[in-house]
């Protein structure tokens, strides 16, 4: 193919893929959160036992991520009883480039038994454990299903309740500085056309003189 020609159809194509942008990353979108229980403190139904809950303080996170909303302990000095014992875990999520924040509520309820050498207590959501929002044009969606039981009150390590988070993103950054695909795709045209004619003149041979 004649050079000129191939610079052309290269001019064209790249004017092409400037005009369809690929879509946005959705793993490039940051956003924070945090998580707040409504107590910090789930208080046996009968005994001198009860759960504590702690905060999540404000985490950064980019695209899809696994979450933790609280982690459990035990405490007991006397065998106690948990008959659904209610609580409910508060989730506040910003989206970093629009500023655009809201909060999710999600419910469940602590039943079994627990004594100052042994703990056997299940949860239950009781609400609904996948939620939505829609901040700065990005779909957050939230599913808080994970359970890991408590341990007895001398267990060093935690429980805890946590779930995952997912992004769908309609725009990175500021969309509306990008120039339209129609104008973009009709300027490659257009520019790919005076290329084209110009490699046409110059391949046309010249007029033989008049006789």
């Amino acid at each position: 193919m004649n050079r000129r020609l191939s610079n052309a159809a290269g001019a064209f194509l790249f004017v092409c893929a400037l005009a369809c942008p690929a879509s946005a990353r959705a793993d490039l979108i940051p956003w924070t959160y945090s998580w707040s229980p409504s107590s910090s403190t789930v208080a046996a139904t009968s005994g001198p036992g009860g759960i504590t809950l702690t905060n999540e303080p404000l985490v950064a996170a980019q695209g899809d991520s696994d979450v933790v909303a609280t982690s459990l302990r035990t405490f007991a000095s006397g065998p106690s009883v948990f008959s659904a014992a209610a609580y409910s875990l508060t989730m506040q999520l910003t989206d970093t480039l629009s500023g655009q924040s809201g909060t999710l509520t999600f419910t469940g309820a602590f039943s079994g038994t627990l004594s100052s050498g042994s703990s056997k207590i299940t949860n239950a959501f009781t609400g609904l454990t996948t939620q939505t929002l829609t901040l700065g044009g990005n779909t957050y969606t939230v599913t808080l299903d994970q359970y890991l039981h408590p341990g007895s009150p001398t267990a060093s390590n935690p429980g805890g309740i946590g779930g995952s988070v997912t992004v769908v993103g309609d725009s990175v950054g500021h969309p509306s500085s990008v120039p339209e695909p129609s104008s973009l795709l009709l300027a490659g045209l257009g520019c790919s056309g005076l290329l084209a004619l110009r490699f046409r003149r110059r391949r046309r041979p010249a007029a033989s003189p008049a006789a």
